[in-house]
């Protein structure tokens, strides 16, 4: 029943945002003909109101009406309470291509989707966690073999190119990452923990591409040189919130970025093979030369 009724509210809140002011009739003719309404339920005025006093608590979105000449146009009061919620945001938009694909179920074989690893059977235990603040038992191994038992304290999760991360405490108050599908076992412990007063998520991996952070590795000053259709790419989807497109000439433009040089920054610079040269910081073109190097002599013969 809860899942039902949060399809239906996202459903609700997803119209209205397209469909900018609205009448009940234009309302209730798109429910008739939703994906969400396998039963054939009729949408009344009751229902309605209903739904957008619940969206209101539970979102923080506003629906109200504009009484015209014989006509009432329902809007969305606060369309920022979307744009500046990533979470709402995020459910909004996975919910809205969720019916544009089932609408689409007779071409199913036509529309080739990505899929995440196995893992999400955790998700709900920590976000249970992180809800309650409950403390979790966990056993892991990566993929090298390194294997971590024991009790932690989630503080956020995190997907990061198509797994899910949860972020944790541990022992003598490290911070340590953990992947999902690579969790063997996790189950809630009733002990619960204080979360800490002074961690902001989004702070904490402000300054980074991915999932590592918490280094001792400084903030750089980043220039890269993109060529060829490499610059129209980091425009319409940046790497980093800090980009910035400094100048374009022929053939290349330069852009600037300022965070933590990590791992998972260098492999997605290393992903744009000849199409992408780190100008500056030197060290940091210095490692990626050192890296290409290495990478040669995989396939030089001998």
């Amino acid at each position: 029943m809860v899942e039902l009724l949060l399809k239906r509210y996202l459903w609700l809140i997803d119209t209205l945002k397209r469909g900018d002011e609205m009448t009940f009739d234009e309302i209730s003719d798109k429910w008739d003909k939703s994906s969400v309404n396998d039963n054939g339920s009729e949408l009344t005025k009751r229902t309605f109101y209903n739904h957008c006093q619940a969206i209101s608590r539970h979102f923080g979105i506003d629906i109200e009406c504009r009484r015209g000449r014989g006509l009432n146009l329902y809007y969305i009061t606060n369309p920022e309470a979307i744009e500046e919620n990533s979470l709402t945001k995020w459910a909004i938009d996975s919910f809205s291509l969720g019916e544009l694909l089932l609408g689409n179920a007779s071409i199913s074989d036509k529309i080739l989707l990505e899929d995440i690893p196995s893992g999400r059977e955790w998700l709900k235990l920590i976000l249970q966690s992180l809800q309650k603040n409950l403390m979790v038992d966990i056993i892991y191994e990566n993929f090298v073999g390194v294997k971590f038992s024991g009790r932690v304290c989630p503080l956020c999760v995190k997907i990061f190119k198509r797994r899910w991360y949860v972020l944790c405490l541990i022992e003598n108050n490290r911070r340590k990452i953990f992947s999902l599908d690579r969790i063997k076992s996790l189950c809630l412990n009733d002990k619960s923990f204080s979360y800490p007063k002074d961690f902001v998520p989004a702070d904490y991996f402000h300054d980074v591409f991915g999932i590592i952070a918490g280094i001792e590795r400084k903030v750089e000053n980043i220039v890269i040189r993109t060529y060829a259709e490499l610059p129209g790419y980091l425009r319409s989807l940046p790497i980093h919130h800090s980009q910035k497109e400094l100048e374009t000439k022929d053939g290349y433009t330069d852009f600037s970025l300022r965070l933590v040089p990590t791992f998972d920054f260098i492999q997605e610079l290393l992903l744009h093979r000849d199409q992408l040269e780190v100008l500056t910081p030197a060290s940091l073109r210095s490692e990626i030369a050192s890296i290409v190097t290495k990478m040669k002599c995989h396939y030089e013969s001998e």
